[in-house]
């Protein structure tokens, strides 16, 4: 009893935390979903199962890089991904349409760290960019937020949740894999109307990481 005793009061309890950065390359699978694009000198394009292309290994490619705290068993982290939607199934009046320069995805998110692999729920904002060749038009954003690649047009919610898995190589250095699904929904405008749509993806990304800073504290029980 009296070894117990001793044996608790002088436990060791640790914590750490540690900040990490990497970056992803893949793709993704875009379910059909809704898109209607509205233009005031013509009637409404309604496309209710729209096919959209990621291609995302060509250029701009697609890419999505983190910044991570991780705790013991979460992780609290903010994401960017350079997502594109390329126009499948168009119409005798659609030439071409397509949200390439990106339908660009900022997310906060939050995780489980399990056995086997990571799982985290997040939400956020997107940064779309549509254009094309509509009823022999080139149809472009009409107002948005000028940024690196073009103007912008801020659309939300978007929400996500992943199962990913992270294996160290070398001490700070490690590799990471997952597979997320994403909702959304964008309403930019364009000339003399607007686009409606609402993005369901699944994604498949893999890159490197590195610890940048991590921290261990001991504590006597």
């Amino acid at each position: 009893m009296f070894y117990n005793t001793f044996a608790n009061t002088n436990s060791i309890e640790e914590r750490y935390w540690k900040v990490n950065i990497n970056l992803n390359f893949g793709s993704a699978y875009n379910l059909p979903t809704y898109l209607k694009i509205h233009q005031e000198a013509f009637g409404e394009i309604v496309i209710p199962w729209a096919r959209y292309s990621t291609r995302g290994f060509q250029s701009p490619v697609y890419w999505d890089y983190k910044l991570e705290l991780e705790l013991k068993n979460h992780v609290y982290g903010l994401r960017s991904t350079h997502h594109k939607l390329h126009l499948i199934n168009t119409t005798p009046e659609i030439a071409h349409f397509n949200i390439s320069h990106g339908y660009n995805l900022v997310m906060a998110y939050y995780g489980w760290k399990k056995k086997y692999v990571d799982l985290l729920v997040g939400m956020g904002i997107a940064f779309s960019h549509p254009e094309g060749i509509i009823n022999n038009q080139l149809v472009a954003l009409e107002e948005g937020i000028p940024l690196y690649g073009g103007v912008y047009r801020l659309t939300a919610p978007n929400f996500e949740i992943e199962a990913r898995k992270k294996v160290y190589l070398y001490k700070r250095l490690f590799f990471n894999a997952g597979v997320r699904f994403v909702a959304g929904y964008t309403k930019p405008k364009i000339n003399d109307g607007y686009v409606e749509t609402y993005p369901l993806n699944l994604h498949f990304a893999a890159g490197m990481g590195v610890d940048l800073i991590k921290s261990l504290i001991k504590n006597k029980k």
